[in-house]
């Protein structure tokens, strides 16, 4: 969507969620590099090569099974895409290896192979077939991305055209393929080492230690646990990256502050606003915008779990008695209200400025309505967890703050976050925070949260429990072009209203980048682009 070039003399903080189809902000913002000064050849990579830090969400680096923030970072350096987001711009899928029509129905997309000269890191020339193989190994390995293809048959036409043919209308599906999950491996290669389009498929480990890609890097080693290290790809068919090696360890968020500070790290993923806040401003630069993560309040709609939580009244009282401007603070600066689970800048998203204000006696009359007599609700959380720096624990506790300031008690159960996802998915909770990530940069990506969806089946919400968002569902389906966003906008409006999802904040999305690096790109389809580095 919004595409940043940094200079260490522009410090801009910077950084946007991924994609809208229409974004009423500016959709390129360039930074000039006239006033740079030369770096120094010390520090975190030393020469030609960087070091970046994150705390490793890491399980593979195979491209159609990794699903984590880690192994996406890694594989977008590695793995060329059928589409890409030109320089970040999420509202329009552009080409990638290949170009792409879409039939008037959308059912059917043609893709074209356009770059010709793409080689992989052996050498090998990108073709058709690899295309097709991965495009097919990521449905049938069924990995946790397989479903970005569900419903979707691949046919080569010939050896430069593939078509791609959905059982119903798939506008999102432009949106979907520039994924990193969805990168083009070396098909011959990778069935030589157990590679198959099925569930079979035994060449995960091979891919880890080998990876198979024509992007600008390739691996030279991995291990998920500590460090893994990417060298260039003599064969890209781009401009050879300035740094030939990139370095990526598993460091937690607090050593990050030290190396980034030290100048022993080029890049630091993982910084909350409060840590960035003690960093020296004049030796590093910093990239912050909201996210593309939506933290909400949810309550459970069957009364023999959720107690009160099943009473509508119950819900718009929690929604008028949460103070939003002290939550956004914790989210810390350029986070955003939200009056959906959808993201600002997405395409269907509820304009933020229809988020709701505070009104306890608005609140209070509600309860009264509700009946409710100040039982205690169990208010489940993450008690490790932290969304792109605001703890989860802190927003639970203010919550329960402000809640009470309106006559609602609050009983917090906090547990680890895999405790807690479990509860959560079973349904058996009354009352907590959830967190959503974009899968793909689509409205469609949240009918999750309609009735019937996969979270909404979290609160025990059913298709037929609502027949009037059904309809709106319904509609915002069929719609096409132009029509689909305010079709979502609608729908997703009348969903929050009942009070299920308690939309809180986008919270913020930061890298720090020492100043020895003197241009860089961080957008919303790349937080960081090592290959454009300089």
């Amino acid at each position: 969507m919004i595409y940043n070039t940094y200079c260490k003399e522009a410090h801009m903080k910077i950084r946007l969620p991924r994609r809208a189809l229409a974004i009423g902000s500016a959709l390129a913002l360039t930074f000039g590099l006239a006033a740079c000064s030369g770096g120094d050849s010390e520090g975190g990579g030393a020469g030609d090569a960087i070091v970046a830090e994150t705390a490793f969400n890491l399980k593979t680096i195979d491209p159609h099974r990794q699903f984590e923030f880690t192994g996406s970072t890694i594989d977008n350096a590695i793995y060329q895409t059928a589409l890409e987001f030109e320089d970040g711009d999420l509202t329009k899928p552009t080409d990638g290896l290949c170009s792409y029509e879409m039939s008037d129905n959308d059912k059917k997309m043609t893709l074209t192979l356009k770059q010709k000269d793409a080689k992989f890191s052996n050498g090998d020339p990108v073709t058709v077939d690899d295309i097709v193989f991965s495009f097919k190994r990521l449905q049938g390995i069924e990995g946790n991305p397989s479903f970005f293809l569900d419903g979707v048959t691949v046919k080569k036409v010939d050896d430069e055209t593939i078509e791609l043919i959905s059982k119903n209308p798939n506008p999102a599906l432009p949106y979907i393929l520039p994924n990193s999950s969805i990168g083009i491996v070396n098909a011959k290669v990778v069935k030589e080492n157990e590679g198959t389009t099925d569930e079979n498929d035994g060449a995960e480990q091979f891919l880890n230690q080998n990876s198979q890609g024509s992007g600008p890097y390739k691996v030279e080693t991995y291990d998920a646990d500590s460090k893994v290290v990417l060298t260039a790809n003599e064969h890209y068919n781009g401009p050879a990256p300035k740094f030939s090696k990139v370095v990526l360890r598993n460091v937690s968020a607090e050593t990050q502050v030290t190396d980034i500070q030290s100048g022993q790290a080029d890049v630091s993923f993982d910084l909350s606003s409060d840590q960035v806040e003690t960093l020296d401003k004049n030796a590093v630069q910093i990239s912050s915008l909201p996210s593309t993560r939506s933290i909400y309040i949810f309550n459970n709609t069957d009364e023999e779990i959720g107690g009160p939580t099943a009473d509508p009244n119950f819900r718009k009282a929690v929604a008028s008695a949460l103070d939003y401007e002290k939550i956004l603070d914790l989210a810390g600066e350029n986070g955003q209200r939200m009056a959906s689970p959808v993201p600002n800048e997405f395409n269907g998203a509820v304009p933020k400025d229809q988020a709701p204000d505070r009104d306890l006696d608005r609140a209070k009359k509600l309860l009264d309505k509700a009946g409710y007599d100040g039982e205690a609700v169990p208010f489940h959380y993450a008690s490790d967890q932290a969304v792109n720096g605001m703890d989860i624990a802190q927003l639970a506790q203010t919550i329960q703050a402000q809640l009470k300031e309106a006559g609602i008690k609050l009983s917090l159960k906090p547990a680890p976050s895999a405790t807690q996802l479990d509860g959560f998915r079973a349904a058996e909770q009354p009352m907590g925070i959830g967190t959503w990530g974009a899968d793909y940069p689509d409205p469609s990506n949240y009918n999750v949260f309609v009735p019937g969806g996969s979270v909404a089946e979290r609160v025990n919400w059913a298709e037929g429990d609502n027949p009037e968002i059904d309809k709106l569902a319904a509609a915002a389906t069929k719609a096409e072009g132009d029509d689909r966003g305010p079709a979502y906008a609608e729908l997703f409006q009348a969903t929050t209203e009942t009070g299920i999802w308690v939309p809180l904040v986008q919270p913020v999305s930061t890298v720090v980048v020492s100043n020895r690096i003197e241009s860089y790109v961080s957008n919303a389809d790349v937080t960081f682009d090592f290959a454009k580095a300089e």
